[in-house]
């Protein structure tokens, strides 16, 4: 196991991103998000583009996971139907990791516009060429996730995309069915990431079996943890 997923090992990585809709957009606003992250406690970064990197990098020592999203909007749910999002090239990859990221999470899907040869592929040159680097596969689906363990192809299995499975259109909250299968089926680590909202729901993906939980808008995301305190209180006004 590659050193920077063994301090990630039980603990609380914070994605630090924004997108240019809103005030908190820039390298320099993410900085100030992952000292203050670990300030907290945080085990880990996880930040998007090699300029948000390479700034985090020169602030913390702690394990970056690096991403390159081929997107400003991650609302945009139809896009994760059509092509690859999440850091999709060896290039992509490359300039995160160049930029001082220890691990890079990659898309990791069997679709239409992706096949399992073709994402095979894609996390093959990156070991390849940063066979120092660990690679967290975020998935949508857990036998995605089975396959790339078998094949030696990542470090890391993360349920990240798992709301875009077809199948779980009702699922509200953190995907604690995903990561106690993970666990059962493979060897590796995994990545409880998505929904999580509350502390509780936090313990519940540890207890789940995660080894290593990823937290964002319920941290860094303030317009969001504002709309969901303001949605609260007009639900119960409307009821009154």
């Amino acid at each position: 196991m590659k050193q920077a997923v063994e301090r990630l090992l039980g603990g609380l990585i914070v994605s630090c991103q924004a997108y240019d809709d809103t005030p908190f957009y820039g390298p320099q606003y993410m900085q100030k998000f992952a000292q203050c992250a670990q300030m907290g406690g945080a085990k880990g970064i996880r930040a998007c583009w090699g300029r948000d990197v390479s700034a985090v990098r020169a602030v913390t020592d702690l394990p970056i996971i690096g991403i390159n999203k081929d997107m400003l909007n991650d609302q945009d749910h139809d896009a994760f139907f059509k092509r690859l999002i999440i850091t999709p090239t060896l290039e992509s990859a490359s300039e995160v990791i160049d930029a001082g990221a220890d691990i890079v999470a990659v898309e990791s899907v069997e679709a239409d516009f992706c096949s399992y040869e073709q994402l095979r592929d894609l996390l093959g040159s990156i070991r390849d060429k940063y066979p120092d680097v660990a690679i967290m596969a975020d998935l949508i689906t857990p036998e995605t996730g089975i396959k790339l363990a078998r094949d030696g192809l990542v470090d890391i299995l993360s349920t990240t995309l798992s709301a875009f499975d077809p199948r779980k259109a009702d699922l509200k909250g953190p995907d604690y069915e995903m990561i106690s299968y993970l666990k059962e089926h493979t060897s590796l680590p995994v990545n409880a990431e998505g929904h999580v909202w509350e502390a509780d729901e936090y313990v519940r993906c540890l207890q789940a079996g995660a080894d290593m939980v990823t937290i964002g808008s319920a941290i860094t995301r303030p317009h969001l943890i504002t709309k969901r305190f303001v949605e609260a209180g007009e639900e119960w006004l409307c009821s009154r």
